[in-house]
């Protein structure tokens, strides 16, 4: 992948290839920022440049071997680590080697997904992701390996937060003293939760939300009409690849705002049967869908607040295909109870992502929310 193909990100780019012309870049480097990002775009395009063999300024040539190799992900020392659950058949001892043709298979598809996505394409959703201590023995070993290309050798690491803690110790020394030619990319959405001991042995560079213009144009560019494109990158908010998921698959995001709509008015109306068909029906989602339309509910809830509080009406092009009145549910709103209702999701999106019960979650929720949306403001 080219630089150039990388969507939007101008400033990280030049931040990046000053630190190759300068020779300053590290062995071990963090790509660091919000899910939604094309931050592993990034990685796997600064890691081409950096095996290129006739690189411009500003990009990889595009034509010589090695950038070839790289288009089909083929490029001999380039190797992908990645969270995974354990399926039928897999060995006892399982590493991404296992899962090496479905991943390549899913990001020559899609360059730019968030988790959920990849475990989707497993049929593991409902499982804990990890990266275990045999995949960080893999690690090691491919980084100990001669290089085939006679040039660097490449891991890049698609969300270290996942790795286990024995897995997390296990690497500290291959990131304070790699082999020779060995650059290691970590990919993060939650750097907060790696250790500090690795954080402190990367260069670190932030990977921005991309902003909406360049979320359209990249999706123009992908076959989308302008109107098309627009609206995903409205109802998205700054994340591209939910901008993607919603253009492709438009149907599964009415579903989440049907969720909304249901809820909002089972907890306005504190109707305790309709609440319970609301937790009923989330509860029927895979693990990460859960965590997904609770984000999408997080969206609605600040642009439902935003909007009411600057007197607008709110055209939101998924709930216009409901009869859900997002001006309706923002009367209800000011900063007090939007605040609350916003921690509420929040810590609903954690204690899931912590295998709690989904069912015992939303039924607290919602009555926490059935007493928020009669809060008078102060």
């Amino acid at each position: 992948m080219l630089l150039k193909d990388v969507p939007g990100l101008a400033p990280e780019k030049k931040k990046l290839l000053d630190s190759v012309h300068r020779n300053h870049n590290s062995h071990a480097q963090l790509f660091h920022g919000p899910a939604g990002t094309a931050s592993f775009a990034l990685a796997i395009a600064y890691a081409q440049y950096l095996a290129c063999k006739n690189p411009g300024t500003d990009d990889s040539c595009g034509e010589c071997q090695s950038c070839k190799q790289f288009h089909k992900y083929s490029y001999p020392d380039l190797h992908f680590s990645f969270p995974f659950a354990r399926i039928a058949g897999a060995p006892k001892e399982l590493n991404c080697d296992f899962f090496a043709k479905e991943w390549i298979s899913f990001i020559s598809e899609r360059p730019l997904f968030h988790l959920n996505d990849w475990l989707n394409k497993l049929d593991v959703a409902n499982k804990q992701a990890q990266i275990n201590v045999d995949e960080a023995a893999r690690i090691i070993s491919k980084l100990t390996l001669k290089s085939y290309s006679g040039g660097p050798k490449f891991v890049i690491l698609y969300l270290p937060e996942y790795l286990h803690p024995s897995a997390s110790n296990k690497l500290l020394k291959t990131l304070e003293e790699p082999s020779a030619d060995s650059i290691i990319i970590l990919v993060s959405e939650n750097p907060e939760r790696l250790l500090q001991t690795i954080t402190s042995r990367c260069q670190k560079i932030y990977i921005p939300r991309p902003k909406n213009s360049d979320i359209q144009t990249y999706l123009e560019s992908n076959g989308l009409s302008s109107d098309a494109a627009g609206t995903a990158a409205a109802v998205a908010e700054n994340d591209m690849v939910q901008a993607l998921n919603i253009a492709r698959d438009s149907d599964r995001y009415i579903q989440f705002g049907e969720l909304f709509q249901n809820w909002m008015r089972g907890c306005y109306s504190a109707k305790v049967k309709d609440i319970f068909a609301f937790v009923d029906q989330f509860s029927s989602l895979d693990k990460e869908s859960q965590k997904e339309a609770l984000r999408f509910f997080i969206q609605t809830l600040e642009i439902s607040y935003a909007a009411g509080r600057k007197g607008q009406s709110i055209n939101h092009p998924i709930y216009q295909k409901l009869s859900f009145k997002l001006d309706g549910f923002a009367s209800v709103l000011h900063l007090t109870n939007a605040k609350m209702a916003l921690d509420v999701l929040e810590k609903a999106i954690h204690d899931i992502s912590r295998n709690g019960n989904a069912k015992l979650i939303l039924s607290d929720a919602s009555f926490q929310f059935s007493n928020l949306l009669r809060l008078k403001e102060a």
